[in-house]
């Protein structure tokens, strides 16, 4: 549908826009944390959601084999190279949630069904915790691994680029399997073609 591939183009046109300034974003990631920190209950993020995070991120460690202990924000890779992982508010996704809330407010204006929209956002946000897990996991085994610098590197730049791909995927899946249209009268269709400019008069 026209309308639809419309705003798909525009929320790719955002993707890209969010990964050619992805250097600009880091840059001034230390001063957004400290505006969000004076803002938001970061002491509650840190003492509730970064536990959840980091009993996932060990089932997934010791799955690989990396012997994993955990203390409440704290991940302790045993082995070779024992390694403290620190996982603080500020890794728990709030910026990839900030990312999808942008997208959501693009992506689901149209006469969509209200329980179409609701899982759409769930899925979106399912996603979004499922691979700021991925990215965490990925960067303990960066620095278990081979060392501190690749895993700050991907930490930084390539878990912002997983982000965006799921955005990608999500939409695509959001538009052909996901979101259903209302049911609507000839009267409220035509108002609304007109609406998205697509009827003269």
């Amino acid at each position: 549908m026209k309308s639809e591939r419309e705003v798909f183009r525009s929320l790719l046109a955002y993707a890209a826009a969010s990964f050619l300034a992805l250097p600009l974003l880091t840059t001034f990631s230390e001063p957004l944390t400290r505006i969000v920190e004076a803002v938001m209950p970061v002491e509650y993020m840190e003492r509730v959601l970064s536990p959840i995070v980091v009993a996932a991120v060990a089932k997934i460690l010791n799955a690989l084999g990396i012997s994993t202990a955990i203390r409440g924000s704290y991940l302790y890779l045993e082995g070779w190279m024992p390694l403290r992982v620190y996982v603080s508010w500020n890794c728990v996704g709030w910026q990839s949630l900030g990312l999808l809330a942008i997208t959501l407010a693009v992506g689901l204006r149209g006469p969509y069904t209200f329980r179409s929209r609701l899982l759409a956002a769930l899925i979106g946000v399912e996603g979004v915790f499922l691979i700021n897990i991925l990215r965490i996991v990925a960067t303990c085994l960066l620095a278990y691994h081979i060392g501190y610098l690749p895993a700050l590197i991907f930490h930084d730049y390539f878990g912002t680029v997983l982000t965006l791909i799921w955005l990608a995927i999500f939409w695509l899946l959001a538009y052909t399997k996901i979101l259903t249209r209302k049911e609507i009268s000839d009267s409220e269709y035509i108002m609304v073609e007109k609406e998205e400019g697509r009827v003269d008069g």
